[in-house]
């Protein structure tokens, strides 16, 4: 169950930093340049909001795959490497039956850093348990 808990965890993480950006940068964007259409937002407006919006989702990722090893009761980096494989997965299947303005470079790259992004997450989450465990020396 703690295992399941953990995925959830890492999946929430990432809902909340994602949608949050969302909001935000389209607000602000919107804020820079109010004859903007309706259907403009941070992520459909230029290359430059696409590159700032990877580097944002691989910030979200690694993040997500933090809390995933946090929770997780054992196997923390494996946990963390789930929850980006299935996240990947959900982003394909989205790619393949969503209708949007993204060129394709834009859905593989954001695909193809998920897992890696999850791993070093949790990575760093058990480099920093570990770290925290040592005796001083």
């Amino acid at each position: 169950m703690r295992s399941v808990a953990a995925v959830l965890a890492g999946f929430i993480t990432l809902s909340v930093a994602i949608y949050t950006m969302q909001g935000v940068g389209t607000a602000v964007l919107r804020q820079m340049n109010p004859d903007l259409p309706a259907t403009a937002s941070i992520v459909n407006y230029g290359t430059g909001t696409r590159v700032f919006w990877l580097i944002w989702e691989t910030a979200s990722m690694m993040a997500a795959g933090y809390v995933t090893a946090r929770i997780a009761a054992s196997s923390h980096v494996v946990h963390a490497i789930v929850m980006g494989t299935i996240q990947a997965v959900v982003t394909l299947s989205a790619m393949s039956s969503v209708r949007s303005e993204e060129p394709m470079w834009f859905w593989v790259s954001g695909i193809a850093m998920m897992i890696p992004a999850a791993w070093l997450g949790g990575w760093l989450r058990v480099k920093r348990s570990a770290s925290v465990r040592a005796p001083s020396q």
